[in-house]
């Protein structure tokens, strides 16, 4: 996940599975999709009042707890209770410490926090880690936290009471998380995450990399009325694996995906990687397409690697036809051609059936890549789709190739 991301949606990783401070609709696809969003906030899932790490010296017990809860606070947003306070030198013990946001929304108590490593760093507190146990969630999400850990931690030993100061960090790990918003019976779970932040800049990591492992959805989570379900596939479970690296340049806006992968165990993974531009900012805030036309793709491969998934929907969909695998492979593939026929560009339609239909017939990866010769914004692409869009493939240099993945 790119860090920029990451803390964007700390609003969100309030609401629905943490007050430590930064989802199914029309079609399964879509339902699917947001589904996915909920794995993408688990590794920040304290990191929205998180914000890089200082340096340490000792201080007692008490000055600890009352700078640590003032930084948590986010400035009168969220109430911060401790039960207790106790240790001093390198070590301080919080107990029975509560997360309650003023909105309301899902509150979180944890029945310790241990700082250790606790020493002073100029104006802040330092500790090597704040270990957070025995979680609890109430209200519009409710759930348990076996342990969060917030590594090469820093905050302010003062802060004016509205100053929305945080709890800075450079790795965040955390196991056994288990969540249920208020719509749904069953809770998403999640083994465990690590979250890796560094390049600080005004506060905000501009690099991130990561995992969360044994991200569990239930099946209820998938509509029970769709054209396909989890169920007709044969899962009895989706377990997903999601794992990320990435950068941004906080200057010229330009985001470097090293990997960004989600794995669904016994289907397949999907990865992404590339360059792209015009990524937040200004003009990004402003502009009508949501961030997209100012949004630029400079190098961008879209990897697919079966694992059972194609072969399940291919041989789901061709009983309901009444034919076997084969032929039901066989007429999609001839009829492939027809189908890309909206694209109107001959060349590439005939290159990207070829590659379809050879994964159909041998589903081992699918590979999209888009290789411009210069970056090509999103506002570039919806002109075309309107003049001129036979062209977009050839502009974005696109291909599609079966059987080929590294």
């Amino acid at each position: 996940m790119c860090p920029h991301l990451a803390h964007s949606d700390s609003r969100l990783i309030m609401q629905a599975g943490s007050n430590l401070d930064r989802p199914l609709s029309r079609s399964s696809v879509q339902r699917t999709n947001m589904l996915s969003n909920r794995l993408v906030f688990v590794p920040v899932l304290v990191a929205g009042l998180l914000g890089p790490a200082g340096i340490a010296m000792a201080q007692d017990a008490s000055a600890v707890s009352d700078a640590f809860a003032a930084a948590m606070s986010r400035g009168g947003e969220m109430e911060v209770k401790i039960g207790s306070a106790s240790g001093g030198g390198d070590t301080v013990t919080l107990g029975e410490v509560s997360f309650v946001p003023k909105d309301g929304s899902t509150q979180t108590r944890f029945s310790q926090v241990e700082l250790t490593g606790v020493a002073e760093a100029g104006d802040d507190f330092a500790a090597d880690a704040i270990t957070m146990t025995d979680g609890a969630m109430s209200g519009d999400t409710t759930g348990t936290i076996g342990k969060v850990m917030i590594g090469e931690a820093s905050f302010p030993k003062k802060a004016a009471p509205d100053e929305k100061t945080r709890v800075s960090y450079r790795r965040m790990t955390g196991a056994e998380i288990s969540l249920t918003p208020k719509e749904r019976t069953e809770p998403l779970t999640i083994s465990t995450f690590t979250m890796d932040v560094s390049d600080i800049v005004d506060g905000v990591p501009q690099a991130s990399k990561g995992n969360a492992e044994a991200v569990t959805i239930p099946l209820s989570y998938f509509p029970a009325g769709g054209r396909i379900t989890p169920s007709d596939l044969g899962y009895e479970e989706t377990v997903f694996d999601v794992t990320w690296e990435g950068s941004r340049n906080a200057g010229s806006k330009a985001l470097s995906l090293d990997e960004v992968s989600l794995t669904l165990r016994d289907g397949g993974t999907l990865t992404a990687k590339g360059d792209l531009g015009g990524i937040g900012g200004e003009a990004a805030a402003t502009d009508p397409l949501g961030g997209l036309g100012t949004m630029s793709v400079a190098d961008f491969t879209l990897v697919y690697e079966d694992n059972s998934l194609a072969g399940r929907v291919l041989e789901h969909f061709a009983k309901q036809q009444g034919m076997t695998r084969e032929q039901y492979v066989d007429q999609l593939a001839a009829a492939l051609p027809f189908m890309l026929g909206f694209l109107q560009n001959p060349e590439f339609q005939s290159k990207a059936a070829a590659a379809l239909g050879t994964f159909l017939k041998d589903p081992r990866s699918l590979t999209v890549s888009l290789k411009p010769e210069a970056p090509v914004s999103g506002g570039q692409i919806v002109q075309l789709l309107s003049a001129a869009p036979q062209t977009i493939p050839d502009v974005l240099n696109a291909t599609v190739t079966a059987n080929q993945a590294e």
